[in-house]
């Protein structure tokens, strides 16, 4: 499960959220005030944890969200409600 870190008023976390929703990728928001304490793996906000994995920082947000909208890309490709007929005219 993806997780969004994210102070309550900032567009960049806004940007980021848009982004997630676009994708159409499941995912969860914790909002952290400017009192409240981040997570001890979460070096700054705004910050994705993927799994195991915390990602920060402009850039390598950025290159996170790309590799989850190649995933959810390739994904959907074999989400339809196609049907195939093969060779031996065998159907689904």
């Amino acid at each position: 499960m993806i997780t969004l870190y994210r102070s309550p008023n900032s567009d960049r976390a806004d940007a980021i959220q848009d982004t997630l929703d676009e994708i159409v990728i499941a995912y969860e928001t914790v909002e952290i005030s400017s009192s409240g304490a981040l997570p001890p793996d979460v070096p700054s906000l705004p910050a994705l944890r993927d799994d195991e994995e915390v990602v920060a920082g402009s850039d390598a947000l950025a290159d996170h969200l790309d590799s989850l909208r190649e995933l959810m890309n390739e994904w959907n490709r074999f989400q339809s409600d196609a049907c195939y007929i093969e060779d031996d005219g065998s159907i689904c």
